[in-house]
């Protein structure tokens, strides 16, 4: 899977795109080279000032490796769960629809972590599909004063069986099956890493419209 031609990374509800080729006209491109010596203060204001910006490079991944430097580097699993009707588990985190996914513990594969999760957030037993992950997804936050860039590894899974149960103590309220049909409301309360997982890995454009 191709996953360094370009990288999005999501600081809130803004973008920054890390790409080879020209974007849409809806980003504001920021130069590449003076980005790559920028502060994370810096880095941080510039995407918060601009919904969506972007750095065209001819390397994406040295640009992101310069990114990465200025964060606390946080590695994350999830899993993209259906039953045998097709529906997608989906976790409701603090009002906002999410699926289930957590931190790497030391000596978990990003593939154990992703299926321990899924199993404490909603208890329910899967299995991975594939052999390699989905896709990875990227966003930063700031935690007590120290801003965290985190990539989730995401795979896809099929459940074993079993009725879901939130991990409340998690703060997760519900765990349930969604329908195909009931998706495109509930990605609108959802975070923009997940719309974006949902929309291209699970939706077909025909059912989205």
């Amino acid at each position: 899977m191709k996953h360094n031609d370009s990288y999005t990374i999501f600081f809130g509800e803004s973008e920054l795109l890390i790409t080879s080729d020209m974007p849409s006209e809806r980003y504001d491109i920021v130069d590449a080279e003076a980005f790559s010596a920028f502060s994370q203060a810096k880095i941080v204001k510039i995407v918060e000032n601009s919904k969506c910006v972007a750095v065209v490079t001819p390397s994406p991944k040295l640009t992101f490796e310069a990114l990465k430097a200025e964060f606390k580097w946080v590695e994350a699993a999830g899993g993209v769960v259906t039953n045998v009707a097709g529906d997608l588990l989906m976790i409701n985190l603090r009002g906002r629809w999410d699926l289930p996914k957590g931190h790497v513990e030391s000596g978990e594969s990003s593939r154990m972590a992703a299926l321990r999760e899924v199993e404490e957030e909603t208890g329910i037993r899967a299995e991975v599909v594939d052999d390699e992950p989905l896709i990875y997804t990227y966003h930063t936050y700031n935690t007590y004063g120290a801003w965290e860039l985190k990539r989730t590894t995401w795979w896809v899974m099929h459940s074993e069986g079993g009725k879901p149960k939130a991990q409340s103590e998690e703060g997760i309220s519900s765990a349930e099956w969604c329908e195909r049909a009931s998706l495109h409301e509930r990605l609108k309360t959802t975070y923009p890493t997940i719309k974006r997982l949902v929309e291209r890995y699970v939706l077909k454009t025909s059912d989205y419209e």
